[in-house]
């Protein structure tokens, strides 16, 4: 690892603050306060979007236009009546009746800015007179003829100014978590990474499409079913920007994770495994910490890790941020039976957060 002082890449692109919250909570109820402020956009979203295959036409918030796209959700396993709706779904947003603004296949990159008090009025440039707008928004707000539906967070690692290396990162930890960490990484010493993007997309996006798959094969999903192709769309439109590390075992890729390098930020976005290869769940541990010793590399300061699995990234010192989805329609039937969805049939998330360092880790030593 490289031991000298981080870089500390300029970007001025996004200055809104997003709320962090501190760890060790159960339940989705956050403290009010922050524990730091910086912004969670990334600039290259508009960049990405564009050359996505489901994208649609841009819609107007405000004196500020976004992209759309139209929604489709798979799943590869289930009953038939659950493929069916989603079949009938799908049917409905090809038509134009819903539409997310933003890109599902591209999560956590953008967050439109709702007016406050206004509800369905606020969008222009509607293809429908009677459409379903979702919109993913950061904290918690409702808005008249819509339903606010609380997300799963997203885990966010700040890594401070005076950390300068990986070693810097572990000897922040708690005795507990360090001896952990270094377990974990001693376990999967064997498994070596590989930079895919050096080669061709079309060299490993099917692979890594398959993997991708096969993780994702219990779950509802509306990213799409060609996956080799989102992976390929992702390394065309960002180029050296979207970066994929593969990990190999006797020269066979069991693994993957991707992420948007974005000035001091990182993104990460697609990952895919074995489930045979990872059976101790050490592997799927090793991608999230290749990340962080990515960012000292490269002289990152926030990492989003994304949705899901938020109980282990926070032992990795990741932070949750609260957001939500925001489903507007002119329906008053279908705004009855999204409240009742919400209230009834929603799944509730319920984590213990826990944070890996000592006290007074992450604040910055005095000088004398």
């Amino acid at each position: 690892m490289n031991s000298n002082c981080r870089t500390n890449p300029q970007d001025a692109r996004n200055k809104n603050p997003i709320r962090l919250f501190n760890l060790c909570i159960v339940g989705v109820k956050y403290p009010k306060k922050p524990i730091f402020e910086d912004s969670l956009e990334c600039g290259l979203s508009s960049q990405l979007l564009a050359g996505l295959p489901n994208k649609a036409e841009e819609i107007t918030i405000g004196t500020h236009n976004y992209p759309t796209s139209i929604l489709e959700l798979h799943r590869p396993t289930g009953k038939y009546i659950s493929r069916a709706l989603i079949k009938l779904f799908n049917a409905f947003s090809r038509k134009g009746i819903i539409r997310t603004v933003g890109n599902a296949c591209a999560p956590g990159l953008t967050f439109p800015k709702l007016q406050s008090g206004e509800g369905i009025n606020q969008f222009s440039n509607l293809q429908n007179s009677c459409p379903i707008i979702s919109v993913n928004t950061l904290g918690y707000e409702e808005f008249p003829d819509s339903v606010t539906v609380k997300a799963e967070p997203f885990m966010v690692i700040q890594l401070p100014e005076h950390w300068n290396s990986f070693e810097d990162y572990l000897a922040a930890f708690s005795s507990k978590y360090r001896v952990r960490a270094k377990k974990v990484l001693e376990e999967t010493r064997h498994i070596q990474t590989k930079y895919l993007h050096h080669s061709p997309p079309n060299t490993w996006a099917a692979q890594c499409g398959a993997l991708l798959a096969d993780t994702l094969q219990d779950k509802t999903i509306a990213i799409g079913k060609n996956l080799p192709e989102l992976l390929i769309c992702y390394s065309k439109s960002l180029r050296e920007n979207y970066r994929v590390i593969g990990f190999t075992e006797n020269d066979e890729i069991i693994g993957f994770i991707s992420y948007i390098l974005d000035g001091p930020r990182m993104f990460a976005m697609q990952l895919g495994l074995n489930k045979l290869a990872d059976h101790s769940g050490k592997l799927y541990q090793k991608m999230l910490y290749t990340l962080v010793e990515e960012a000292f590399e490269l002289g990152v300061h926030q990492i989003n890790l994304g949705r899901t699995g938020a109980e282990i990234k926070s032992t990795l010192g990741a932070v949750p941020v609260e957001n939500s989805f925001v489903v507007f329609t002119r329906s008053k039937i279908l705004l009855s039976l999204f409240r009742l969805y919400v209230k009834y049939l929603q799944k509730k998330f319920h984590y213990t957060y826990r944070s890996p360092f000592k006290s007074g880790a992450l604040k910055t030593p005095q000088t004398a």
